[in-house]
């Protein structure tokens, strides 16, 4: 036996036979028939012999195998003389390799073949002409045929279809059996293939006079040993420095006898080196920026955008993989990490590095953050993005609600507009469906799936459940199971009765089904397109074992699937994890479509691209689709995980056609950068597709925002508390009374508990490497009136439930105690993290205007990004002009108000009053246009203390005297918390009442002048 590669034409081995094989057929194993006229069975893998069956005693002249069942005939030997012709068929079950009962066949059975689409339907004819259609399951009920013939039958065929039988005899006429509507013949048949003309290479000599580039380079599949990676290359140290060409000229024999020596030309102090660049090094490693404070400190880093080190980081980004190295990972898919700083965490890292564009990318230091492709494509699908949006401004209150935290996921990301944005609140709630943990794919818990693997089931599970969501919301008559929906019809067929059932089937994700090469080859003619694996996946049959009506028992059923009606988005899985082998179809030169149509007519259902789709495209059953963008794993190199990206052309998506058409770019979780069509669309051996979305066409730049002139503001007439018999009081706008509009001024403040502390590593070198920032939970959030006789009145102050384990309550300086964030001992207004955050929502985009002290930290945290123009921060208002440090809010209100806030716990609700506060005063300097002396005198006078309020600066100075370390018995340790210095290891035991007394101070010699004085003089 030779095993041939049938795509080179080489025998690729040479394999010892076990027997005079005389035909192969393909199914579960392979069967080979010998001469002697038994069958073996051979393991597809080692070719080893499974079985050997007797079928015949001489020969087998025709055999068929479909399924699990294999059909033979043959010769047996008579003693009286020649061998004759069985009178039956030789049935044999493969699946569990035994023999069934014979079919008879009275005339002497020559040539049997299964029907191609009836798996128990088989055709068997003598070779005098006469033919017998049955199903071997149940042989009683044959149909009997005969052929009218001046000689002997030589070979019969049916068609892949089954629609037409051919029967050929000795005289080489061919018969054709079929119905006279489903004949159909090419009028131009297709030239004949001939054998390429062997090309004999001709001689020629190696040496000076003939050019190396005239010798041709074979055609390779393999990478070459040559194409070395940049793993490969490593740093080997400095080259030893140049000696100064003033010793060199002056050296002298040393009167020591050893060596020479030279006068010191004293270009450089004692003990310097001149630094020297390692030679040698790979310019194409992607090497992390630095800090920003760290680029803040050092003097060679200019802030205009032509500065050497904006220039390095542009060159670095368009670094692609040479020719050498193509097999490589080019620098921009690696998988990134994110640098911490030890002071400010994620702030401190330099994202505009990796993101020159107006796209917004996603950080991957969250759990689940693998979602980050899938979030960006349903972003950048217009149909998506407008229904989630209409979800999430209508009235859903579902907590855990996937379309609204896909609505709030999107509004953040078109406002962010090139900024670095968190999938906080979208993961918190993915990862607390029970549903998500059943199917292994929330990080969390043990995971047993592969990436692709655990992506693809991903995109089933989130499409079927924020289609729940929507269907909860809309009554069950849900927009987005028109969206997402495919309809068909399922016909179950009893393979023992062929009683036939019918169901309807709807799916949200369609998988790739591809066929066998080569039988697709063989049938077709022509290499699988794409279009034909999507037809299989629409369409596909598979057998299984069901309930059988009919048999009143359990039976193997054939389904088939009949598309009814598609829906706009296709949401398609590769299916590359199920067999790897398929990804050489994807390897061909633009395999993978722009555009495709579907046609539904009659019943029948047709999948078009390219050339085949220009006469449909306008027809009125032709639906053209558009590829949206794809999500991809990439294989990094050796010490990387595997990871995952999206190519989306984001062009689809733009509000008004663009002149430069398509426009593909990569999301690499915050590295979005823009790339070539062919690059997006190609495969290669450390690239593979995972999910594809289309769209209809027609949807193309349809971005609907009418949404915002519908916004449902029930939630901010209705505390909606989760207690309310516990709370005494919950606030609320007063209904025909307040209605936010744009311009409307609010004063907000926000509390926050530590649900994990940092994690920290010490270098040998003693520098701290922070591993895992230390995230914070939302605890409290108030908002009050600006304007009118109720200024200073919150309308809003929700303490949020937090599902999840809470480290520390920074009691101190939250304000916020054990107890107050669960609803069965809680005695506030407790709501759930989506109520409060859908309030801050409404009021963002209904184009209030915030007022607050350090809302860049409470707004981060809070997972909400919200545009300058709508934030008024007293610390930027007083921030000193060329002076980084920032005044707390407890020193401005000393100074400016000439009070004592936050002495005991902090209070949302006193802290946003006070910053009210503090903004009037702004206003009253700034019609005087005494600001900038202001806040010069403010600094001044907060340099005396420390920036610090006096009192606790007083109250330092006693401690230290009396031997005492730290404020108030906490620790020393400060971190910032919401615009706030705060403890990191404070306790949350500590009683007291949470909102404090203020205490108004009165001026002592030479406090207040300066700030108190009327403004014009």
């Amino acid at each position: 036996m030779y095993k041939i590669d049938v795509e080179k034409g080489q025998v690729v081995e040479e394999i010892p036979s076990f027997a005079d094989y005389t035909m192969m057929k393909t199914s579960r194993y392979i069967c080979a028939a010998t001469s002697t006229g038994s069958v073996d069975f051979l393991d597809p893998g080692t070719l080893t012999v499974i079985k050997t069956w007797q079928a015949h005693s001489s020969q087998i002249s025709s055999m068929d195998v479909k399924t699990d069942y294999l059909l033979t005939c043959g010769w047996s030997a008579k003693s009286y003389g020649a061998p004759q012709l069985d009178h039956v068929v030789k049935v044999f079950d493969i699946k569990n390799l035994k023999v069934l009962n014979p079919i008879s066949f009275p005339a002497g059975a020559a040539f049997v073949q299964i029907h191609p689409r009836m798996s128990t339907t088989t055709l068997i004819a003598s070779t005098h002409g006469q033919l017998h259609l049955l199903d071997f399951m149940n042989p009683d009920n044959a149909a009997m045929l005969h052929v009218q013939l001046t000689s002997v039958v030589t070979s019969m065929m049916i068609s892949p279809s089954g629609n037409v039988w051919a029967i050929v005899d000795q005289e080489n006429a061919i018969r054709l059996w079929a119905s006279p509507e489903k004949l159909q013949f090419t009028e131009i048949l297709n030239p004949t293939e001939f054998a390429d003309e062997v090309v004999h290479a001709r001689p020629m000599g190696v040496d000076d006079d003939c050019p190396l580039n005239s010798i041709g380079m074979p055609l390779y599949r393999e990478r070459l040993l040559s194409a070395w990676g940049n793993d490969r290359y490593f740093e080997v140290g400095k080259p030893p420095a140049t000696i100064d060409p003033d010793i060199l000229k002056n050296l002298r024999p040393n009167p020591g006898g050893i060596g020479q020596i030279a006068p010191n030309p004293r270009k450089l102090f004692r003990n310097q080196v001149e630094e020297m660049k390692p030679a040698g090094t790979n310019g194409t490693a992607f090497a992390a920026p630095k800090l920003l404070s760290e680029k803040a400190r050092d003097p060679k880093n200019k802030p205009s955008n032509g500065s050497p080190v904006s220039g390095a980081a542009e060159t670095l980004l368009k670094t692609a993989s040479s020719e050498v190295t193509k097999a490589d990972v080019p620098n921009y898919y690696v998988n990134l990490a994110i640098k911490f700083g030890p002071r400010l965490g994620i702030e401190d890292f330099d994202f505009k590095y990796y993101n020159k564009t107006r796209y917004s990318g996603l950080t991957n230091n969250l759990m689940n953050s693998y979602l980050n492709p899938l979030l960006q494509l349903l972003r950048f699908t217009p149909i998506v993005r407008n229904t989630a949006l209409r979800h999430v401004a209508g009235s859903c209150a579902q907590d855990c609600c996937l379309l609204c935290e896909i609505g709030f996921l999107c509004d953040m990301l078109e406002r962010s507009r090139g900024k670095w944005c968190q999938a906080t609140n979208f993961l918190l709630a993915y990862r607390s469906l029970p549903e998500a943990a059943q199917l292994n794919i929330v990080e969390e818990t043990t995971l047993r799936n592969t990436l692709d693997v655990r992506i693809s089931i991903a995109n089933r599970f989130l499409l079927e459940q924020i289609c729940g969501d929507s269907r909860r919301e809309d009554l069950y008559n849900s927009n987005l199971d028109q969206t997402f929906i495919t309809n068909g019809l399922l016909t179950l067929r009893c393979l023992n009765c062929n009683h036939e059932t019918f169901r309807n089937d709807a799916s949200h994700v369609t998988t790739l089904a591809y066929p066998d090469l080569n039988v697709f080859g063989r049938i077709r003619g022509h290499f699988p397109k794409f279009s034909d694996a999507l037809d299989l996946g629409f369409q596909n049959e598979s057998h299984t074992k069901g309930w059988c009506q009919r048999c009143r028992r359990y039976a193997p059923l054939a389904s088939r699937r009949t598309i009814t009606d598609v829906s706009p988005v296709l949401m398609i899985n590769t299916g590359l994890d199920k067999n790897p082998k398929h990804k050489q179809i994807w390897a061909r030169p633009h395999w993978l479509p722009q555009e495709i149509g579907i046609t539904i007519e009659g019943g029948n259902m047709r999948v078009l691209e390219g050339e085949s789709l220009q006469p449909f495209r306008y027809h009125r059953s032709t639906v053209v689709f558009e590829l949206v963008g794809l999500v991809a794993e990439v294989t990094s190199a050796e010490r990387q995980k595997s990871h995952l990206v999206s190519f989306i052309n984001v062009a689809i998506s733009e509000r008004s056609p663009r002149e430069d058409g398509n426009q593909w770019h990569l999301f690499n979780d915050f590295l979005v950068r823009k790339v070539e069509q062919i690059e997006a669309l190609e495969v290669t051996t450390w690239k593979t597709p995972v999910i594809l979305t289309y769209q209809v066409r027609h949807a193309r730049h349809n971005i609907d925002d009418s949404w915002k002139g519908s916004l449902d503001l029930s939630c901010l007439y209705y505390n909606g508390s989760l207690n309310i018999f516990n709370s005494p009081e919950a606030f609320s706008l007063k209904p025909g009374v307040e209605a936010p509009e744009a311009g409307t001024h609010v004063a907000i403040d926000a509390e926050f508990v530590i649900l994990a502390r940092e994690e920290i590593e010490i270098t040998a070198d003693g520098q701290v490497v922070v591993l895992n920032p230390k995230r914070n939970g939302l605890g409290r959030v108030s908002v009050l009136r600006v304007g009118g006789e109720d200024e200073g009145i919150p309308f809003i102050d929700d303490y949020i439930t937090i599902n999840e384990p809470i480290v520390d309550y920074v009691t101190q300086y939250s304000g916020i105690e054990e107890g107050d964030l669960d609803p069965r001992h809680s005695k506030h207004s407790l709501v759930s993290l989506k109520s409060a955050y859908k309030k801050l929502w409404l009021l963002l985009n209904l184009g209030c205007i915030f007022v607050g002290h350090g809302l860049g930290k409470d707004f981060l945290e809070a997972n909400m990004h919200v545009p300058r123009e709508q934030i008024i921060d007293t610390a930027d208002l007083f921030l000193q002009r060329d002076n980084s440090r920032r005044l707390r809010l407890a020193v401005l209100a000393e100074l400016l108000l000439r009070e004592e806030v936050q002495t005991g716990y902090h209070d949302s609700i006193e802290d946003a009053r006070t910053a009210l506060r503090i903004w009037r005063k702004y206003e009253e300097f700034e019609d005087a246009g005494i600001v900038e002396h202001i806040v010069n005198k403010a600094y001044r006078d907060a340099r005396k203390t420390n920036y610090i309020p006096k009192w606790e600066y007083e109250a330092m100075n006693s401690d230290k005297s009396k031997g005492k370390v730290g404020v108030g018995g906490g620790s020393a340790d400060l971190v910032l918390l919401g615009g706030r210095v705060s403890p990191e290891m404070a306790g949350s035991g500590a009683s007291g009442t949470v909102t404090p007394v203020r205490r108004g101070r009165q001026g002592g010699e030479g406090e207040g002048s300066g700030y108190f004085e009327s403004p014009l003089k």
